[in-house]
């Protein structure tokens, strides 16, 4: 990536620094499993927050990407930030297929070895978005159906069409952050039919935002 090398380097940037001292933010990495919903999102978060914490956003290696390649991209990325200070989340959907859920539990486990955070999402990231929008921990047929939900939603909320996963206007969402947080992680707790652990990457970001400008 060029921005840091390794924990003990005592440098970023190209600039040296005497021990202790951080002339940078805080850093957070987010690495997604796709390459429109999630960094859309949260590109709009890092848009907003950047005065306080840098968030990173990576695209998924590629569209379709399983969660193993996914992981893998965060925990090289993790070698490569020095301050205790940064962190390296994964985002990583369950889906429908068992095949694939238990591929994303295998990558959760390596990532956390590897220094990771993995935050899962059954079936997928779209529970997020929802949560937003709706209180609900129903059973989803599959991603496809979970998307549809949130574009009815959506139309209910603003009465406009939701766009293209990469074009929505996320920024319509951050005033439903506060309810989206409660509900997340209230459904997450009851392991209720769909849940997303994307709450947690959300409140990681906002503990370094002094003035927690999305509320």
């Amino acid at each position: 990536m060029g921005r840091s090398q390794n924990r003990g380097g005592g440098h970023r940037f190209g600039f040296s620094r005497p021990a202790g001292i951080r002339p940078t933010l805080p850093i957070i990495v987010v690495v997604c499993d796709d390459t429109k919903t999630a960094v859309a999102y949260f590109g709009e978060i890092k848009r907003i927050v950047k005065a306080d914490v840098t968030v990173e956003v990576v695209k998924a290696p590629c569209r379709g990407a399983d969660p193993d390649s996914v992981v893998s991209l965060a925990v090289e990325r993790a070698r490569q930030i020095e301050d205790d200070g940064d962190a390296v989340w994964a985002l990583v959907d369950l889906e429908a297929e068992q095949a694939k859920q238990d591929q994303a539990y295998q990558s959760k486990k390596k990532g956390e070895e590897g220094g990771v955070h993995v935050a899962l999402s059954n079936p997928c990231f779209e529970v997020w978005t929802l949560a937003h929008l709706a209180d609900t921990g129903e059973a989803f047929n599959g991603c496809k159906a979970v998307g549809e939900r949130v574009r009815t939603e959506w139309r209910k909320a603003f009465g406009t069409e939701f766009a293209k996963k990469a074009q929505a206007d996320y920024q319509k969402l951050m005033p439903f952050m506060d309810k989206a947080l409660q509900r997340a992680e209230t459904r997450h707790a009851r392991n209720d039919p769909s849940w997303t652990e994307v709450y947690k990457v959300v409140k990681a970001i906002l503990s370094l935002s002094a003035k927690n400008k999305l509320r």
